[in-house]
């Protein structure tokens, strides 16, 4: 082996280190899925009470805590709502909470849906280190109080 081949090896291993130090890693960077009709809770998160839709959502949780959540057209997608039928209805704000386990784990303060079900969550989280499983839920604030989960990162 060359010289200039021990420092090329030395150089991209230095950079391969820093660059790995430099980044939290993320817990979760998943799409969000909508509630379905079933009602199915995810661990101890109560479901939805109607159907919902999303036209798009990301969740993204670092292992530093930071989060940027950002949900689109997440709006009721049930006609026995009637007119409420593709708005956001009495829903006015969503919470984002990490379960570890099947647990809530953290839980950010909730944050204004727009009527077109339109909201971005930014800001730092208190994970746990070893969160087992964790999922992402984005909660209603429904008369004033968090309820159900409207959208995940998984079932």
């Amino acid at each position: 082996m060359q010289a200039n081949e021990v420092v090329s090896g030395a150089l991209i291993l230095a950079l391969v280190t820093f660059s790995g130090t430099a980044v939290a890693a993320d817990i979760v960077n998943k799409p969000l899925a909508a509630c379905p009709a079933e009602k199915k809770p995810i661990g101890d998160v109560n479901s939805c009470g109607k159907k919902w839709k999303i036209r798009s959502g990301q969740a993204q949780v670092m292992a530093d805590g930071i989060m940027n959540v950002q949900v689109g057209g997440l709006v009721l997608d049930d006609t026995s709502v009637g007119d409420a039928n593709g708005t956001a209805d009495g829903v006015d704000a969503v919470a984002v909470a990490v379960l570890c386990g099947g647990k809530v784990a953290a839980q950010t303060d909730p944050v204004a849906l727009t009527k077109q079900g339109d909201a971005k969550i930014t800001g730092t989280i208190s994970v746990p280190q070893g969160c087992a499983s964790p999922v992402v839920v984005v909660r209603e604030r429904y008369e004033g109080k968090i309820g159900g989960w409207l959208a995940s990162t998984g079932q």
